[in-house]
Parts: structure tokens; sequence; C-alpha cells
């Protein structure tokens, strides 16, 4: 009697099996066929993205073997390749470009537009590009902003603003210019130098040191 029910509820399990498989079998099989896909379109698209990035940090290693070599044409060629492609290393191949043309002001420009949300990328252009052109108006105006004090790049703004005020032949504004480098935290050795040297070539006015007197001593 025990072997007649237990056939009888294999019976029905495997009805209900049966009965159940009719109903979503095809949902299944669908669902097992969607998650093989996208588990291989995943994988292919990590594979395709690593090989990507490989050939990219290949292209970009020859034409920097192709500066080092002295070939600064076809190096040109192959930097502008690689900016059209964009990515990290574009960005660091439109610094290469710049470098390699006769009047980057362009392209700097236009990376410190397209970049104006990034602090690093956004300001770097502005500062190579008013230390190319010093005594462009425009370019000097444009990193007024970073020599606000404790900015990070306040000391290299301030050192080129300093040589643009020497160049229109205001002595006295490029004084402040290096007193104010002085006192930055962020100065290095180099720059403190070239700071001190420039200053001791200057007739500075006797009321800037008064009142940089005046002002160590309120501090």
């Amino acid at each position: 009697m025990t072997d007649f029910f237990k056939e009888l509820e294999d019976e029905i399990r495997e009805e209900r099996m049966v009965m159940l498989w009719r109903k979503y079998g095809n949902l299944i099989i669908g669902l097992a066929v969607a998650i093989v896909i996208a588990t291989s379109g995943y994988t292919l698209w990590k594979y395709m993205s690593h090989q990507g990035k490989i050939k990219r940090h290949v292209s970009y290693s020859q034409a920097v073997s192709l500066l080092n070599q002295g070939k600064k044409a076809e190096a040109l060629v192959a930097f502008q390749a690689i900016t059209k492609e964009g990515g990290g290393y574009g960005k660091l191949a439109q610094l290469y470009e710049a470098a390699l043309v006769s009047n980057p002001d362009e392209i700097y420009t236009k990376m410190a537009s397209q970049y104006v949300a990034d602090p690093a990328l956004g300001n770097l252009p502005k500062l190579l590009r008013a230390a190319h052109g010093i005594g462009n108006a425009e370019a000097m105006s444009a990193i007024e902003p970073l020599s606000a004090p404790q900015n990070a790049w306040a000391p290299l703004s301030l050192e080129l603003l300093a040589l643009w005020n020497l160049k229109k032949g205001d002595d006295t504004a490029a004084a402040k210019d290096y007193l104010q480098l002085l006192k930055e935290s962020s100065i290095t050795t180099s720059e403190q130098i070239r700071a001190g040297m420039m200053l001791s070539q200057i007739d500075v006015p006797q009321f800037l040191l008064d009142e940089e007197s005046k002002k160590e001593a309120q501090e």
C-alpha cells in the first residue's frame, strides 16, 4: 500500500512538472538564453575594453618614442590621432600636441574650456598658454584668479605675472608679485630662489617693504 501511494505521489509530481513546463517552459528558456547572452556580452565587452586600453597605451608609447627620437612631425601626427580617440591618453596627447605646434594658443584655450570642471586639467593649459606667450594680455588675465593666496597654482601664476609686469616696465607690480610668492606655503625651493634673485635686481619701493613689515608684525 505504501508503494502504491508513493507511486501515485510521483505521478502527481511528474504531472505538475509537465504542466508547469508547458506553462512556463518558454519563459524559462528565454530567461536562460538572456542570462547566457548577457554574461557573454559582458565578458566580450571587458575583453574588448582591455584590448582597447592596451592599444591606446601602445599608440601613446610609440608617439612618445617618436618624439624622443627627434621625429617631431611624425610624433605630432601620432599625438593628434590619439587626441581624437579621447580618454586619458587623449588628454595627455593634447599637451604634447600643443608643445609640438608653433602656435599652441588655440589648443590651450580649447583645453581650458573643455576641462573647466577639472581643477587640474582645466587650469594647467591656462598656465602653459601664459608661459608660452608672456605679454598676451588675455592669457595673463586668465591666470590672475589662480594667483589667489594658498591656491595650488599660485606660485606659478605669480611668477608668470611678475615676469609680465617686468616686461611692461612695472617694477612695483612685479615686486608685489614676488613678495606674495615668497609667502606662499606651497612654494618650492627653486621658486623661492628665483623670486629672491629677481627681487634683488628690482628697486623695491620702500612703501612695499614697510607694508610687508607691518603685515609680519600683525601676524
